[in-house]
């Protein structure tokens, strides 16, 4: 059973499929093709015309052989929010909805689409996660795949496919320790969009999108130097966050022998007399605000949880999961994917030799796939 999952949140598309036999899940291809300019803008369709004709080109390209794509989509257009009404009948919680829907969301009611599930039932209430999202919106990303003749099986917003990523490597955990589901935050570091979510006893908690990305990264350097975004990604990629590590053994505020080479290093790296440092630690520390605002508005809603953990996903700079941790106090893991998935048809490419796929993996994508497959 093939999957194909594709992640539309940046100017760059992320494409997965996904081959499932039996209980083994292998990743067949796995596609990262940046879209041309003017065709998408933090995850918005700008022209669905050149957006049709790219997936096209893609499809053609990378012989992907499957035209059924599930697809996730980030953007500040699209709200998923948990709410609770006092009523517990399907029937009754349809209609509730379908007339409160402007209470709850706030887009006009001739331009929503809205869907909800059942987080947990009581005595006298019901819990639902409900999602809204422009009809417009919906509408651009239906006919930019009908015109590349891919049929959308699906578009879901992207927390929900993380959220699925997340819980699909923890049910392999879970049989290898026996410690009690706690409260954790997942933070997917976005190109264009970033994604923050609790999930607590294994459920999506207060989900959340952000345009702080690594975009944000970019645009402090394109404010000191004109180049085109491949040359700030490079920069970027060379970065490492170890320079600003504390040495706890010397004290606060003081960095190792080798950290204050690495910081010169990431200066000079950059070869355009950039304070390279200062760009990156400004940048990561709104990343760190963001984390901070999520686990927050958790603790004032839950008082009696403790958050266990921060899981960081999606686009990587060296050491940042570790400069995240000194900064909030909360063990930062990576989500290590590379680890539950068959990667042999990826390894017998040489365009990934020698690579670690874990930082080359797209979460969203994998999500999405697996939704294909019914996980």
């Amino acid at each position: 059973m093939l999957s194909v999952g594709l992640n539309l949140s940046s100017n760059r598309v992320y494409i997965i499929e996904l081959l499932k036999s039996g209980k083994n899940h292998a990743i067949r291809k796995m596609i990262r093709s940046d879209l041309p300019g003017g065709c998408t803008e933090r995850g918005e369709i700008q022209d669905t015309d050149i957006l049709a004709g790219s997936l096209k080109d893609i499809w053609r390209k990378y012989r992907i052989s499957d035209r059924k794509v599930f697809i996730g989509i980030s953007n500040q257009k699209v709200i998923a929010k948990e709410i609770k009404i006092p009523v517990t009948d399907d029937t009754e919680i349809d209609n509730s909805i379908k007339f409160q829907i402007n209470d709850f969301i706030p887009i006009a009611k001739n331009n929503i689409v809205y869907d909800y599930y059942i987080v947990e039932k009581g005595e006298d209430y019901s819990r639902l996660m409900l999602v809204g999202a422009m009809k417009s919106m919906i509408n651009d990303v239906a006919k930019s795949f009908k015109g590349a003749g891919l049929l959308a099986q699906a578009i879901d917003l992207n927390c929900f496919s993380l959220y699925r990523i997340v819980d699909y490597i923890g049910s392999f955990e879970k049989k290898t320790r026996s410690e009690i589901p706690g409260a954790y935050c997942v933070v997917n570091l976005g190109l264009e969009m970033s994604i923050l979510e609790m999930i607590q006893d294994d459920n999506l908690k207060y989900p959340r999108f952000t345009s702080t990305s690594i975009r944000n990264f970019i645009e402090s350097i394109s404010k000191e130097i004109k180049k085109d975004n491949k040359y700030y990604e490079k920069i970027i990629s060379k970065f490492d966050f170890k320079s600003l590590l504390v040495n706890k053994k010397t004290g606060t505020g003081k960095v190792k022998e080798e950290d204050q080479k690495s910081k010169k290093d990431n200066n000079r790296n950059s070869e355009d007399n950039l304070d390279m440092t200062k760009i990156m630690k400004d940048n990561a520390d709104k990343i760190i605000e963001e984390i901070k605002l999520s686990v927050e508005y958790f603790l004032q809603e839950n008082p009696k949880y403790k958050v266990k953990k921060v899981i960081l996903t999606g686009e990587y700079i060296k050491n940042i999961d570790k400069y995240i941790e000194q900064e909030i106090n909360y063990k930062v893991e990576m989500l290590n994917i590379a680890d539950y998935f068959s990667l042999k048809y990826l390894k017998n490419n040489p365009e990934y030799k020698d690579k670690d796929l874990n930082y080359l993996l797209d979460p969203l994508a994998i999500g999405m796939a697996l939704r294909g497959l019914n996980k």
